[in-house]
């Protein structure tokens, strides 16, 4: 009897078919989750019901569909007492958003969706710091908005799209604002905010300074002198929850310039931007081998008067329990308790593929190497 050989192409349409089976149940979850969210009583748990809907909470300072919800004002008073105030004082949590949110798990996965790298509290304005990059751990080859301009029929975009055929140099993150101030509206600015390198981090981070690029050196007494990153590109995504297309920003009252990300909170808004910052070099091809170098991220916030500084300092310990399954036992593994085994396997799959690929290119003659990206 002939040994059974499986058909690849079979295996890789069924473990793409799992793949998106596996997003379709995580998102779902995520869905099921937020709707559970704002059926309950903040404080009693107690279930929604037609005949006795929860009211909101007049602060809103949370997501406009999911703020804190009571079933009575005895409960909203108890809850603000034992909880609320001093969370909300402290910027503990950030604002429940789905695009920012710090406990849900995929199913099977073992972390939360949206880590946070760093947090930072100033006079009433909050930020928080996550990651917005690939699920492999490289860095972008291009910073987000330049993707948007390949022509997908060039077979170098596809490389550029592809993890790991060339080496990276954005690191992106999700950083979001909220204004918790007793009444003042701020403005704050998504291009003005600045990524900081350690002292350690600073002449390793410009060993893959490009050229022409500019090099900002910021004075700190505990510091030195050190460098602030450049931006490859900044987009203002979310505005209370709600995700903004470009052709959303016009439209938005909240947005006052597009091209600067300067968007004005009210008390009780947030706002999310994703910041490309380069960072690769030689030795730096990986998220968590730039992050390791940054001291802190330092978003700023203005009224009428005074600007106000919300620097958030990287949380290394954070950074090295997120990417410890990725050092200790490599992409796959990462991806699996992150992501779910699903996903592991279409990363796997799609790595093979890609490598048959080139092989073919290499074979008639096409440059494999990678287009220059600096």
């Amino acid at each position: 009897m002939s040994e059974y050989i499986p058909d690849r192409d079979a295996l890789s349409m069924a473990s793409a078919e799992a793949g998106i089976a596996h997003i379709r149940a995580g998102l779902q979850e995520k869905r099921a989750f937020t709707k559970e969210a704002k059926q309950c009583c903040d404080h009693c748990k107690k279930q929604e019901t037609s005949a006795s809907p929860l009211q909101a909470c007049n602060t809103q300072l949370r997501e406009q569909d999911e703020i804190l919800r009571y079933c009575s004002r005895d409960c909203q008073l108890a809850h603000y007492k034992t909880t609320h105030k001093k969370a909300c004082a402290s910027f503990a949590d950030p604002p429940l958003c789905r695009a920012f949110n710090t406990t849900f798990c995929l199913p099977g996965c073992s972390y939360p969706e949206t880590p946070i790298f760093a947090r930072g509290v100033s006079e009433g304005m909050g930020a928080w710091v996550s990651m917005a990059g690939s699920i492999t751990c490289r860095l972008a080859t291009l910073p987000a908005h330049q993707f948007k301009n390949l022509k997908p029929e060039d077979p170098r975009t596809l490389m550029l799209r592809t993890p790991g055929l060339v080496d990276g140099k954005y690191l992106s993150m999700r950083i979001l604002v909220q204004n918790r101030t007793k009444g003042t509206p701020m403005v704050v600015i998504g291009k003005g905010i600045v990524a900081v390198a350690s002292a350690r981090g600073t002449p390793i981070i410009l060993e893959g300074k490009d050229a022409g690029e500019p090099s900002t050196m910021l004075e700190y007494p505990h510091l030195g002198r050190v460098l602030g990153l450049a931006k490859g590109g900044a987009e203002v995504t979310h505005f209370n929850g709600k995700s903004l297309e470009k052709r959303d920003l016009k439209s938005c009252p909240a947005v006052k310039d597009a091209h600067a990300c300067a968007v004005l909170l009210n008390v009780g808004d947030h706002a999310m931007f994703i910041i490309d910052f380069r960072a690769g070099g030689p030795r730096i091809t990986h998220d968590f081998e730039a992050l390791e170098l940054l001291e802190h991220l330092l978003p700023e916030a203005a009224d009428r008067d005074e600007v106000c500084e919300v620097r958030g300092r990287v949380d290394q310990g954070a950074v090295e329990a997120w990417y410890r399954d990725y050092k200790t036992k490599g992409e796959m593994a990462y991806i699996a308790s992150h992501y779910g085994e699903a996903r592991a396997q279409m990363v796997g799959d799609g790595n093979r593929a890609m490598g048959e690929m080139m092989k073919v290119l290499a074979s008639v003659g096409l440059d494999t190497k990678g287009p220059n990206v600096g």
